[in-house]
């Protein structure tokens, strides 16, 4: 007897089971480590089955960014929710972010170290409509910042010439830096301590906008 065909509910759910297990895989032991072969293997599927999920590590590869950008979003969102003034919002913001990046030391890596194909390198290709949807997810997380960061310029009329898309790019510029070297393992070769050391930049990215 034929094997009944799974329906689109069927196949999402094995989709988002084989993105989660490569999640795992990605958190646990690095990009370096990831391959579809893993992927299957960890999943008890044949390496041909599982390309009828996801026809490409390339496609697998965005829907990792959109979760982890997603994932960011929500983390964000979160921190700056529990802020009362414009100017705690930026800071929980950006301390949010730092611990994002430290705590998932692998995710950070493929969503912002790694040479990728931007989205629109996809144009006229299958994936463009997926790659489409994790470049928008991305840029949500992004005008986050931009957002809260207009929010209280707002609150200081002499500031509020001030570019809130600049200064949002110069913020996420600076602590990409700090968490890169953190995370690389170099910050702790010229820093007595580096924990200290990143609360010490962080502080100084955020009065480089609020003062």
């Amino acid at each position: 007897m034929p094997k009944a065909t799974r329906t689109s509910q069927e196949v999402d759910a094995v989709r988002d089971e084989i993105l989660n297990c490569a999640m795992d895989i990605l958190a646990k032991r690095g990009y370096e480590v990831l391959s579809m072969s893993k992927i299957g293997h960890k999943m008890k599927m044949t390496a041909a089955n599982l390309y009828n999920y996801y026809g490409s590590k390339d496609e697998l590869l965005i829907a990792m960014h959109k979760k982890g950008f997603g994932m960011t979003y929500d983390t964000l969102l979160n921190a700056v929710n529990s802020a009362n003034t414009p100017v705690d919002r930026f800071k929980k913001l950006t301390y949010a972010f730092v611990e994002f990046g430290i705590r998932n030391i692998y995710l950070y890596d493929i969503m912002f170290n790694r040479p990728i194909r931007q989205y629109t390198d996809y144009i006229g290709t299958p994936l463009e409509e997926m790659s489409s949807d994790e470049h928008g997810s991305s840029m949500r997380t992004f005008y986050l910042a931009v957002e809260i960061i207009r929010d209280y310029l707002k609150t200081r009329p002499e500031l509020r010439a001030a570019d809130s898309k600049e200064l949002a790019i110069q913020s996420m510029c600076a602590l990409h830096g700090i968490i890169s070297l953190y995370n690389s393992g170099s910050l702790a070769t010229f820093a007595d301590d580096p924990e200290n050391t990143i609360r010490t930049f962080v502080d100084n990215v955020i009065h480089s906008v609020i003062d």
